[in-house]
């Protein structure tokens, strides 16, 4: 991985693999940009210049540690369009999953001049009632049983075994105070997307309600919008040769 020094002393790790356009991804909550994005940084790289964070806090983007202040997505987006800046990209093809599909919104919408195209998967642009709520019974993590053993094993190696704690009641938090203050992450600032936009979730999503997902395509001007059958938040993993051939259509369009 590529290092380089951001604003405020915060240093950012990248992949930057390939040539040819480039095309920024962003990762979601508790992975890497490898955990989340290596298939599609495999896959993307053989025609395209794919540079590919670790958010700031996660994997090797640190120190200092991960956290949520409430406008952790905001602060993303900005850390996001300084990197395009610094590493003068020019405007840029953006994909992003789930917090990183909510902070690549944010981008586009703030910086619509770094934005070519825009691609988020697993989002709807606000903290829902059944996102928040879910999100306080993952407390305290000590409690943790069998059915997380999968996610608990993934954030020890992504992160560490001392960030689980952490991390995951970091997150809780930010996503009470977001959905007291009304909710919104980048629903309201999404009017302001410029470029085409494809926005995409699996028909299984649990707390990224459809009816959210609909009310998001519909206030950005240039959007589409697909549901993918028979997957679940990820679809990287439950449909990724859907989900490729989706994204290489759009960016080829």
């Amino acid at each position: 991985m590529q290092r380089t020094l951001l604003k405020h002393g915060i240093t950012r790790a990248y992949h930057d693999e390939g040539q040819g356009k480039p095309l920024l991804l962003l990762h979601g909550f508790t992975g890497t940009a490898r955990s989340h994005m290596g298939l599609l940084i495999d896959d993307l790289c053989r025609d395209r210049r794919v540079i590919a964070p670790d958010l700031r806090g996660y994997g090797a983007s640190r120190p200092p540690e991960r956290d949520f202040p409430p406008d952790f997505y905001q602060r993303d987006a900005d850390d996001m369009a300084h990197l395009i800046d610094q590493l003068e990209l020019g405007p840029v093809s953006v994909i992003g999953f789930s917090d990183g599909a909510e902070s690549a919104i944010l981008l586009a919408a703030r910086r619509p001049d770094l934005v070519a195209k825009l691609i988020a998967f697993g989002v709807s642009g606000v903290i829902s009632a059944p996102m928040a709520a879910a999100a306080q019974r993952w407390l305290p993590v000590a409690a943790w049983g069998p059915e997380r053993a999968e996610w608990r094993a993934e954030i020890i190696a992504d992160q560490g075994e001392e960030r689980i704690e952490p991390l995951v009641a970091g997150w809780a938090a930010a996503a009470r105070a977001i959905r007291a203050s009304g909710g919104n992450i980048c629903y309201q600032e999404s009017a302001h997307v410029r470029c085409p936009t494809l926005l995409i979730n699996g028909d299984g999503e649990l707390y990224n309600l459809p009816e959210d997902f609909a009310r998001l395509a519909a206030r950005i001007p240039k959007a589409q919008s697909e549901i993918i059958a028979q997957s679940s938040h990820a679809i990287q993993l439950d449909q990724p040769d859907r989900l490729r051939s989706m994204i290489r259509a759009f960016l080829a369009a």
